[in-house]
């Protein structure tokens, strides 16, 4: 906190609600970081004017959704997700369906035009009829009008036997970032929407969370807005060099985002690991600790200046809404 937050030792104390010893060394041992640290100032960028969305046909949403429904049934009973999810992760199954992820057992071929997309041509030329729903664990990126996005992170033994992506976004999905929470909470803006399910989890609802699923992609017109009018902006960009890239384009575009990076690992879910990982190691907070004291350190127009409650909210499917629908 002292370090990326700018804090004094004492103040960084008060925030963790620690007692500062009477030395000028800090009560934690040395933290044990990922070797890049994000400039405090970073260069700045030319803000990119954000553009208005299309979302999906109704063909299309309406497949996903039922895709989706399919893929997030009977999670409890598949080991691998369990362990994905769960084990890796941290993520809960009910965290998992209420934040749109889910599980495909084993890729998938279904005709284009029953999702409203017209057949094409692979890279030899050859007619391309069908849309492949690759195995692996499911991310729907959803609005008021349903599901407008669908990215599978493959399965890693196909990643090496088939040679596919990490991610792969399934086409005609629109090019929205996540949204998990909903408006008028203090927003925390991640690369990762599996980050995102798993602050605003263990943040017990009272944060939003916002992923761009990847580290160059700018903000569609209307989530824009949605950022922009959050009574609190957090920036969390990986701690590698991609990570820097999305703070210099995020601290140019939303000059007001403070910069709140994981104090241990690369990213939310490998300090979330790490801090749960036997034998427990009190210098890695928990990811509700980290919550906790980023919002005390940081004025709001929101009284979170303590302890986050641990009383879940409950709220209908928040996310930004009113953007065109395409033909």
């Amino acid at each position: 906190m002292r370090d990326f937050m700018g804090l004094s030792y004492a103040e960084a104390c008060a925030a963790l609600g620690i007692e500062p010893k009477r030395t000028t060394t800090s009560s934690f041992p040395a933290r044990r970081v990922h070797a890049r640290t994000h400039p405090a100032h970073p260069v700045q960028m030319a803000p990119v004017p954000p553009a208005p969305a299309e979302l999906p046909g109704k063909e299309w949403m309406a497949s996903a959704a039922a895709f989706l429904d399919d893929c997030q049934r009977g999670l409890d009973c598949i080991p691998a997700a369990v362990v994905e999810l769960c084990l890796h992760r941290g993520i809960t199954l009910d965290s998992a369906a209420a934040h749109g992820l889910g599980w495909n057992a084993s890729d998938r071929y279904v005709p284009r035009a029953a999702w409203g997309l017209p057949d094409g041509k692979d890279k030899d030329g050859n007619p391309l009829t069908k849309l492949l729903l690759p195995a692996g664990l499911v991310i729907a990126t959803r609005r008021r009008a349903g599901v407008v996005g669908l990215t599978v992170r493959c399965l890693d033994e196909d990643r090496q036997t088939k040679g596919r992506a990490k991610y792969r976004q399934i086409s005609g999905s629109a090019n929205v970032p996540f949204v998990a929470g909903c408006a008028g909470l203090p927003l925390i803006l991640l690369e990762s929407a599996l980050d995102a399910a798993l602050a605003v989890q263990e943040g017990k609802e009272q944060i939003a969370a916002l992923a761009f699923m990847g580290s160059t992609k700018p903000a569609d017109a209307d989530t824009d807005q949605f950022i922009k009018q959050a009574p609190l902006l957090l920036a969390a960009p990986d701690r590698d060099d991609a990570g820097e890239k999305a703070w210099a384009r995020w601290s140019a575009t939303y000059p007001h985002a403070h910069f709140a990076p994981v104090l241990h690992g690369k990213d939310l879910t490998e300090q979330h690991a790490a801090a749960h990982a036997w034998p427990l190691d009190y210098s890695i907070p928990t990811t509700g600790e980290w919550l906790t004291a980023v919002l005390s350190a940081i004025p709001t127009k929101m009284a979170h200046t303590g302890p986050m409650s641990h009383e879940s909210t409950q709220h209908d499917q928040c996310a930004t809404s009113g953007m065109k629908e395409a033909a």
